[in-house]
């Protein structure tokens, strides 16, 4: 297996997280046993990794019912087709992948080639913020704008005191800031924390306690005025390194170098 499996048992409900290798950014894709049926939740960049996800997903003996894809960045959403059942988004998410899913699919292939799908599988149905039921299980929807992304998909299961944050919460890898909404960034962070969670499930990295909370305030504090000041990738790449030398994760400062200095 290329990938990586962990799991975590809460009452009625398994949390299994398949994560990419290094090549793949560490990216999560959580599959959410209930009872009867499993939630996907985000579908990893490259199809390989998302074909080892949905092969896991399959020794389970339930069916996929529902694809939710948090956010509209490729490593979440390229994916998704592998899962062969309806995705789910929030309406700006969606709306996002219908305007620029195939672009930015067209310029990753240029890089990472045929790896990648050969189109986009775009969300369909819309995710309202709000508690819904789904095999018995309570869930809450919300919605954060301007954050690591313009929008993304908090997916809470309060029963189980379990709090899906995906790309608002890294634990121990470098946190993707090229959309540079820092202080918002922390503002939601500080909410997320008081909403008390005892187990919180991030998008790159292990699932945690509310301790990994303190990581990405640490890392948005420190980062902020290295982005600020950085004058080409190279100087901003070396801060980041320089100011956490142990965290994991590198390949994300290059591909958010390649957003913020495109010229180079």
């Amino acid at each position: 297996m290329l990938g990586t499996i962990s799991s975590f048992v809460r009452g009625d409900v398994t949390i299994h997280t398949y994560t990419s290798p290094e090549s793949g950014l560490e990216a999560n894709t959580h599959i959410v046993e209930l009872p009867t049926q499993l939630l996907v939740i985000d579908t990893q960049y490259a199809v390989p990794f998302a074909a080892e996800a949905a092969e896991y997903a399959a020794t389970l003996g339930k069916p996929i019912t529902r694809v939710y894809v948090t956010h509209a960045h490729p490593d979440h959403f390229f994916g998704a087709a592998e899962f062969a059942a309806p995705v789910y988004a929030l309406a700006g998410t969606k709306s996002a992948i219908e305007t620029n899913g195939e672009t930015i699919l067209s310029n990753n292939r240029a890089t990472a080639g045929d790896v990648l799908p050969a189109k986009v599988t775009a969300p369909t149905e819309v995710v309202t913020p709000g508690e819904t039921f789904i095999d018995g299980i309570r869930l809450e929807f919300s919605e954060f704008t301007d954050g690591e992304a313009g929008t993304a998909l908090v997916i809470a299961l309060p029963d189980q005191d379990v709090l899906i944050a995906q790309d608002l919460v890294y634990n121990n890898l470098h946190l993707f800031i090229a959309e540079g909404h820092l202080d918002h960034w922390l503002a939601i962070v500080g909410e997320l924390r008081q909403r008390g969670f005892g187990t919180i499930v991030p998008g790159h990295g292990v699932a945690s306690g509310p301790e990994v909370f303190d990581f990405v305030e640490s890392y948005l504090r420190t980062a902020k005025p290295i982005l600020a000041e950085a004058t080409s990738p190279d100087e901003l790449s070396e801060r980041l390194i320089a100011s956490f030398p142990d965290v994991e994760g590198r390949g994300i400062l290059a591909i958010q170098n390649s957003y913020l200095f495109p010229q180079n």
